[in-house]
């Protein structure tokens, strides 16, 4: 990777590193207070309803990463001309995508209360809590969230993150504040559209000035046309897999187990949620730069960086995983209590659906950078099938352990293989022998690193935030020195570090 991207990259992961803690520690606290000060349910409210909001955000169908991938190459060789087009097209299209989510959002209104299991709270108008959810997810689409894709193709994401950092900080301190002084949810959530519109603005004010030359103006050529509608054919199946197996577990559990068992999930997931959010923020940083990389550089140097991201990716999640493991249920009984708490081969299944999830970060930025979504087009839909049919034969019979091994099931037998043929065969020209390799010897250094660890966090005999320290600086000094020790003579290291060293400088 040349000095630019490095540069790119580097700005675009601090900055999205930066708005991620910030977008986990402050909905830290606000669910710690909703907790504490509404009740569970009202927890159980806000993760059901942002789960259909995502459901319903199936409409963007990919377009935005169709359309980013389609302006690499023109941002590389500086045609402003097809940007422009690429631009025009983009915004058409999400004023189209906004009418369609608000017309179905307002056509699923009379379904809302069947989707919850028992009771909800009786200060609570469902109806007018749905309808501002709605209006937060369908803003965007009617003001400029078009213009974001122009941060990510000139590689300045970075732009888009201190954006919504600062605006979102603002936002949380409100809500904080609303909650402890009226306690009152409505006047909660409503802090949410306002923020929606203020980013917008912003940005497209940004944006105008960073960027004068690019507007919509102009028309795309059949022939890019054609190609965008191709690789969003094949992107509906991604986005629809990604979003249900994400989404579709807090639907199940609320329509069959109920809303105190969904904030209970939700406390759990929030964990799950925050430390993969880390990663795609990350992952995402790089894609631009990966994508630029793929046009100018030969595949044997994209692959030599494939296996290089591949150590290091296994070396983070292998770590945090470990931490999990160790921590987790110390975190839980202090932040929520113990009456919150699941069993302990709950906590081992989340660890396993965070694995199974996050290991496969390093192919999919590669599919996504080289816009290979048609590749592997049929894979997304046997996934969401199998996901459906097991969620819901499952829940009925193991409760809350068959939504988790369902997911954990399409990740491993069919997402993760599938996706990894496609990339080695359609880009790289080449068996995957020597990735399945690594991923068994990583996988294997982080079972043997987390046997290890949890047995020496196991003679911590102190509880709660005493024991919840002491066992973090075991976790984060134990495994990775370990790791340093087995791999420090394997290229994948000696990239790290010089990546670490061109960023300390």
């Amino acid at each position: 990777m040349n000095e630019g991207r490095l540069k790119n990259s580097i700005r675009n992961v601090f900055g999205a590193l930066i708005n991620k803690a910030t977008a986990i520690i402050f909905p830290f606290v606000i669910r710690t207070i909703i907790l504490y000060y509404l009740g569970t349910e009202y927890a159980g409210l806000s993760s059901l309803f942002t789960s259909v909001l995502q459901i319903l955000s199936l409409s963007e169908l990919g377009i935005g990463s169709a359309i980013v991938f389609s302006m690499y190459k023109p941002v590389a060789e500086g045609n402003d001309v097809e940007i422009n087009a690429l631009l025009k097209l983009y915004r058409k299209f999400y004023y189209i995508i906004g009418t369609v989510i608000l017309l179905v959002g307002v056509t699923l209104i009379p379904l809302i209360p069947r989707l919850i299991d028992g009771t909800y709270p009786y200060d609570i108008n469902l109806y007018a809590l749905y309808l501002v959810y709605l209006s937060n997810t369908v803003l965007s689409y009617f003001l400029f969230a078009y213009k974001t894709s122009i941060l990510n193709a000139f590689q300045r994401s970075d732009i888009e993150s201190n954006l919504t950092t600062l605006i979102n900080t603002g936002m949380y301190i409100l809500q904080i504040i609303t909650l402890i002084v009226f306690r009152n949810y409505y006047l909660y959530i409503v802090w949410l559209p306002v923020a929606t519109i203020v980013i917008n603005i912003v940005r497209s004010h940004i944006v105008d000035k960073q960027y004068p030359a690019i507007r919509c103006a102009g028309e795309v050529s059949q022939g890019v046309k054609q190609d965008i509608f191709k690789r969003v054919g094949a992107l509906i199946g991604h986005q629809l897999s990604g979003t249900v197996n994400c989404s579709l577990d807090n639907i199940v559990v609320s329509a069959f187990l109920g809303l105190k068992v969904v904030a209970q999930y939700g406390n759990y997931y929030y964990v799950v949620s925050a430390l993969s959010g880390v990663m795609q923020v990350t992952f995402n940083a790089l894609t631009a730069s990966i994508g630029n990389s793929l046009i100018k550089e030969s595949k044997e140097k994209n692959l030599s960086d494939f296996y290089d991201l591949q150590y290091i990716n296994s070396w983070i999640v292998g770590w945090m995983c470990i931490t999990m493991i160790c921590i987790y249920q110390d975190f839980m009984e202090l932040w929520a209590g113990k009456n919150l708490l699941f069993t302990f081969d709950i906590v081992i299944l989340f660890v396993i659906y965070f694995y199974s999830w996050q290991i496969r970060r390093t192919v999919l930025t590669y599919k996504n950078a080289c816009g290979m979504w048609w590749a592997d087009k049929v894979k997304p839909y046997v996934s969401v099938i199998t996901n459906l049919i097991l969620n819901f034969s499952l829940v009925q019979i193991c409760g809350i352990y068959g939504v988790m091994l369902s997911t954990i099931v399409c990740y491993i037998f069919i997402e993760a293989p599938w996706e990894t043929h496609a990339l080695f065969k359609e880009y790289f020209h080449r068996g995957t022998g020597k990735y399945w390799k690594n991923v068994l010897i990583y996988t294997s250094m982080t079972v043997a690193l987390m046997f290890v660890t949890w047995s020496v966090c196991a003679c911590v005999k102190v509880n709660g935030l005493f024991a919840i320290l002491i066992k973090g600086v075991i976790c984060t000094i134990l495994p990775n020195v370990l790791w340093i020790l087995f791999t420090f003579k394997m290229r994948g290291f000696s990239r790290a570090m010089s990546v670490v060293k061109k960023i300390i400088k």
